[in-house]
């Protein structure tokens, strides 16, 4: 199933399914992160089943097409549980209005330890959004350790 999937991506072929309506069909993919083809659970035409499937997979969320996170599990676990720290390494972060890049930046955030107190999925960021305990706003999660 991986194989086939890699090669339907790495050859654009989805872009030769059409429903009899001559529109393309969307197929929606269940993974870890959009990076990581080999977590997919499954590809779905149909989103409702897409979020079932990542509902039942704690830790999986579903990507578009283009692969814009479009909904993290709503299932805690102990890994996805919140409060929880993290680190930022990086001094060129941004610290958004909200979750994603379609909300203003208000400003960098500072390398340093933080508390993340509420995880949502949204643009640009493919392990989601980590709203700052400080109230400061959100960070995106694919920039930072988690401790």
């Amino acid at each position: 199933m991986q194989n086939l999937c890699s090669i339907i991506e790495r050859w654009n072929l989805t872009q030769f399914d059409v429903k009899e309506s001559g529109t393309a069909i969307a197929w929606y993919r269940v993974r870890k992160t959009w990076a990581d083809s080999k977590t997919q659970k499954g590809a779905y035409k149909i989103l409702e089943n897409a979020k079932k499937c990542a509902d039942a997979n704690p830790g999986y969320s579903v990507f578009d097409v283009n692969g814009i996170n479009i909904y993290t599990s709503k299932t805690t676990t102990a890994a996805s549980a919140v409060p929880f720290l993290v680190r930022v390494s990086i001094s060129d972060l941004n610290i958004r209005k909200g979750p994603g890049t379609n909300y203003d930046r208000t400003q960098f955030i500072p390398v340093g330890v933080y508390t993340i107190v509420e995880v949502k999925s949204g643009k640009g960021s493919t392990a989601g959004w980590g709203r700052l305990k400080s109230g400061a706003g959100w960070i995106s999660l694919d920039y930072i350790a988690r401790i």
